[in-house]
């Protein structure tokens, strides 16, 4: 449903010889790759694993989308070694692998789709994906999931506290909060009003080398 942004500068992409991948049911215009029938072709056999393990960890595993603060937005490269490494972020911060984790980040994003649904991978943890955050449905959602753990940007966070009192508020199973960005006010009236929910707060970047955890609170 992308493709009618990218169909404009199409010829001068193929020009740049930047390869076009496109899912979805064509027709599409000559030069961009139709990605579905080769889907149905392939096989389900895993490749032998000289196919695809990488031959350096500090190749290029993926692209994500990084805001900008440098610059323009832009597709920032992720090496295999720091793909693997976000597989021990929840159990840094205190997951275990029978919590629910409720992850409502865009995963175009590092915190949403490298931190959020690859460390659910890695300690085995269910993810629970809400396509688009609502505040109003958030404590139903978690009741409904048995969600115990929620991933956050602060913003997130104050728009729970902003809202009008909710009879399940504080009839919930959440135990942990961890994330970006929560203001120390947002902080203190999160965990007064909400319950004994442990918050975690990280700081990281996504092409930076050091990351923060504040463990004390």
């Amino acid at each position: 449903e992308l493709f009618a942004s990218v169909e404009p500068i199409l010829g001068e992409l193929l020009e740049d010889d930047v390869t076009v991948w496109v899912l979805g049911d064509g027709p599409y215009p000559l030069g961009a790759i139709a990605l579905q029938p080769l889907l149905d072709e392939a096989s389900d056999e895993l490749a032998p694993e000289d196919a695809w393990v990488p031959e350096d960890m500090q190749d290029t595993c993926l692209y994500i989308f990084t805001s900008g603060t440098t610059g323009l937005p832009k597709a920032a490269c992720v090496s295999h070694l720091k793909s693997v490494m976000c597989l021990s972020f929840y159990e840094l911060v205190g997951a275990r692998r029978g919590d629910v984790v409720y992850l409502a980040l865009p995963l175009y994003h590092m915190a949403g789709s490298l931190l959020g649904v690859v460390g659910c991978l890695g300690i085995g943890a269910t993810c629970v994906l809400k396509e688009k955050f609502s505040a109003s449905q958030f404590w139903d959602d978690c009741r409904t999931e048995g969600v115990t753990v929620f991933q956050y940007i602060g913003e997130l966070c104050r728009y729970l506290v902003n809202q009008p009192p909710h009879p399940g508020e504080r009839a919930h199973g959440l135990r942990l909060a961890v994330g970006s960005g929560l203001r120390a006010d947002v902080w203190r009236a999160f965990v007064q009003r909400f319950g004994a929910v442990h918050i975690v707060e990280t700081y990281g970047l996504t092409e930076g080398n050091v990351t923060l955890f504040n463990y004390t609170g």
